[in-house]
């Protein structure tokens, strides 16, 4: 049996019993049980405001965002490497830099469905559904070289189609990553509520605010994505650190 190369990464609750999104920051994380991080994945991508998009992407969930709910880190890479090893998943790097905040993970019936309906009636329709038939569904790799492409039956100009399309994106000259259509719009909103939410913690006395406090004021502009969504992320890539206090969480700014 070929060995399949380990990328890391995952996402979204599979045949896992829903429960109520945890809140960022509070209460005691689970260990990495299979049945933990697919409860994580599926509170997490609950929380993705699809409307926010007119429902163009499937939820999209950061693969550091579980590392706010599941304490041991390896395990949820282990469970996430395997859900994407046999097909239930999909890696995409969204374009954040090299650290794991780069990865994003999505269910890989909910990605082949939007990919589909981004190019529904076009003349690329056919194109793509057979990238994602003859590609996507072979092969767990973020990226794809000229090589492998070509090994496959797609040339020069079917490559520039599908990046027309939204599937692939530049990673290099000769190599593309896979991505989802529409998906900047989703890293433009991340951005601008990162920047919103880490605002409200420095303007707070001392740099720090009760997460209490966050959750309940409203949101800040810029926002968009939803303050339990954005704590996740940034409490997941430890831009923020929440400190357990006698009143209840209290969110620091990480050291520089």
């Amino acid at each position: 049996m070929s060995r399949r190369r380990r990328l890391g990464g995952t996402d979204i609750a599979l045949g896992a019993k829903r429960r109520r999104p945890e809140l960022p920051g509070q209460g005691p994380r689970p260990d990495g049980s299979p049945g933990a991080v697919e409860a994580a994945l599926a509170a997490v991508s609950s929380l993705f405001p699809r409307g926010l998009f007119g429902d163009s992407l499937p939820p999209l969930v950061l693969r550091h965002q579980l590392y706010d709910v599941v304490r041991d880190r390896t395990a949820v890479d282990r469970h996430l490497n395997r859900l994407r090893d046999e097909g239930q998943v999909r890696l995409l790097h969204l374009g954040l830099g090299p650290g794991p905040d780069a990865l994003g993970v999505v269910r890989t019936e909910l990605y082949r469905d939007k990919a589909l309906q981004a190019v529904a009636g076009t003349p690329r329709e056919g194109l793509v559904r057979r990238f994602l038939d003859e590609v996507v569904a072979a092969t767990p790799e973020l990226s794809y070289d000229s090589g492998a492409m070509e090994r496959r039956g797609f040339g020069d100009r079917d490559v520039t189609q599908l990046v027309v399309s939204g599937v692939l994106t530049v990673r290099d000259a000769g190599s593309w990553w896979l991505a989802v259509p529409g998906v900047g719009r989703f890293v433009r909103a991340l951005l601008r509520g990162r920047r919103a939410v880490l605002s409200v913690v420095r303007r707070s006395r001392h740099r720090e605010v009760p997460l209490r406090e966050l959750q309940r004021a409203k949101p800040p502009p810029g926002a968009r994505l939803g303050v339990p969504f954005l704590l996740h992320d940034l409490l997941g890539a430890q831009e923020l650190l929440s400190v357990p206090t006698p009143a209840g969480p209290l969110l620091r700014l990480a050291e520089p």
